[in-house]
């Protein structure tokens, strides 16, 4: 019988949260406030307070202003942005909880937007009537993580954590590796947070950390999955020169100059930053006929931006950077330039309840890990889900109620007991790869993932078809990934990566498959309309003896205040 103590370095925690991205560190201080005398642990594979998407995109947050109606923010997103596939009962809790994380922020001591007088800077939302936006520093980390260690957090960093541990039907723990010398590692735990993020498929360079490990490890594990659907952000429209920028889709014309979101969505409010799938559908359109490349054509005057002007000084320095690179490309600021239009598909699908606790015990899943699982979004990708800014927000609220209520849980659970033979068939799992026999490249799972997520022909226009085509790929892809070779222990990180992002991205495909209807950001070419009668539904999948399993789960529309016309 193995002996866990030399199957590698053996931790214990009470609380074990999987990523040192924002999320992790606000569920941290949240578990900890709750139970000083908890011992709670970030594990993170990269650096704690620099990991995750918090920091690489622009220090930009959406909440509800004290000037903001909540009934008026939920009928919107429900109507027009999610479908009635909300779970709006949780839409409302978070909607009117990111007052108070902003408020927040400023406790743990991060700097918002000021006004020279001092007063925060707010500003309506671009994208979503009810909601306000202002600005924080690109550095927001720094403090929280100065807070959670300031309460006692342990922190460890460079482990990439591979899977769940479970005693009977409770997680107890997690096994991983150190990625600098290779060391197994065995946690323990009476409780344990996912909040290493959703996957991106590593197609945009901003979120190559994200690739699936936590929704893999959950799924593995035998947790319920939910809307993977609707993992298919036609990501943010770009400067076509420097692959960066975040421009509104309301200004995009043709070489003809036509503006294309009055020419698709004539009578739709404004478009924003994420494109709507039938403008997308009609860039991809314009170009086949002869009328591209499409530009993005500023307009005149818009929010407050930047950091020059708000007492930001590093947002400030960081977007003076982006305007150098832009600019250097030849790219004025009030000029119109070509832009790319790539897909960036995202996964964030673990089902999660109102306090982010997952359908097995000792396991919760916060942030980008279960954004759509969460269902607050409905039936548009997530993220953004609810508008761009949102993914900070999500983040911080979802760990503050699932940092609590784990922290409760552990106070009153038992210690768990690991199985060390069991402990040990993971480690030999994860270390397989080094082993000389075998001779796939993670590089090339990973480069065929993004020839089938990025493509609009698969994940956007979708049919029955091509998803089928699409699934084709990735069964084939799968009878290889038991060869994938590890030259090195940062390839066998790569490996377990390629592993994740496989899984994540058959849930999504699978899932659209089964929905044969066209809601919110899932379109159907073969099943253009919506379908009340038969789709107000739920997709939900689990692993069943090695299987992928799908059901659905009724909208409890009845129980909600909003409904569709045909239900009301």
């Amino acid at each position: 019988m193995a002996d866990l103590d030399n199957i590698g370095d053996v931790i214990s925690a009470d609380v074990l949260i999987i990523g040192g991205g924002i999320g992790g560190i606000a569920a941290a201080i949240k578990a900890k406030e709750e139970n000083s005398e908890s011992e709670v642990l970030i594990v993170e594979k990269q650096t704690t307070g620099w990991a995750g998407k918090a920091t690489k995109i622009g220090g930009f947050l959406a909440f509800l202003g004290p000037q903001n109606d909540a009934d008026k923010f939920v009928d919107f997103q429900v109507n027009t942005s999610g479908v009635y596939l909300n779970d709006q009962e949780l839409l409302y809790k978070y909607i009117t909880s990111t007052y108070g994380a902003i408020q927040q922020f400023a406790e743990w001591g991060d700097k918002l937007a000021k006004t020279p007088e001092g007063k925060m800077v707010s500003f309506p939302a671009m994208f979503a009537p009810e909601l306000s936006s202002t600005f924080i520093d690109i550095d927001l980390m720094l403090p929280m993580r100065s807070r959670a260690k300031k309460l006692g957090t342990k922190i460890i960093n460079k482990i990439h954590v591979v899977d769940l541990l479970k005693q009977d039907d409770r997680v107890v723990g997690a096994a991983g590796f150190n990625i600098i010398d290779g060391r197994p590692h065995i946690f323990k735990a009476k409780a344990t947070i996912l909040a290493n993020g959703s996957c991106g498929y590593k197609v945009r360079r901003y979120w190559t950390a994200s690739t699936g490990d936590g929704i893999a490890a959950a799924y593995r594990a035998g947790a319920e999955m939910r809307n993977a659907e609707y993992g298919n952000l036609y990501g943010h429209t770009v400067f076509q020169a420097t692959d960066s920028g975040m421009v509104g889709s309301d200004f995009l014309v043709n070489s003809l100059g036509e503006n294309l979101s009055q020419k698709y969505l004539p009578n739709k409010g404004p478009a924003g930053v994420f494109l709507p799938v039938k403008l997308a559908i009609g860039l991809e359109k314009e170009v086949a006929e002869g009328r591209g490349p499409i530009f993005f054509e500023p307009p005149k005057s818009g929010p407050p931006h930047g950091g020059l002007k708000i007492g930001l000084p590093k947002l400030g320095k960081w977007h003076e950077k982006m305007s150098a690179k832009e600019k250097e490309h030849g790219l004025a600021p009030s000029e119109k330039h070509e832009i790319g239009v790539p897909m960036h598909g995202e996964t964030s699908c673990i089902k999660v309840d109102h306090e982010m606790s997952t359908s097995i015990e000792g396991l919760w899943a916060i942030g980008d890990t279960s954004y759509a699982g969460s269902a607050l979004a409905g039936a548009v990708a997530s993220p953004p889900g609810v508008c761009p800014g949102s993914g900070i927000m999500f983040a911080v609220v979802s760990a503050a109620w699932a940092g609590a209520s784990a922290a409760k849980y552990a106070a009153q659970a038992s210690a768990g007991k690991i199985d060390a033979g069991e402990a040990n068939k993971i480690k030999d799992m994860i270390f397989e790869p080094m082993q000389d026999k075998n001779t796939y490249s993670p590089l090339d799972p990973i480069s065929v993932l993004g020839d089938i997520t990025a493509p609009m022909k698969y994940n956007l226009r979708r049919s029955k078809d091509r998803l089928e085509e699409a699934i084709g790929m990735i069964e084939k892809l799968k009878e290889n990934l038991p060869s994938l070779h590890a030259k090195d222990l940062h390839y066998l990180s790569k490996c377990h990566e390629a592993k994740s992002m496989t899984i994540c991205a058959e849930l999504t495909f699978k899932a659209a498959l089964m929905r044969s209807e066209s809601r919110g950001f899932h379109f159907r070419e073969d099943y253009p309309e919506r379908d009340d009668d038969n789709w107000l539904k739920w997709i939900v999948a689990k692993q069943d003896n090695g299987a992928m399993k799908f059901s659905t789960l009724p909208i409890p529309i009845d129980r909600y205040k909003i409904k569709p016309n045909a239900v009301k």
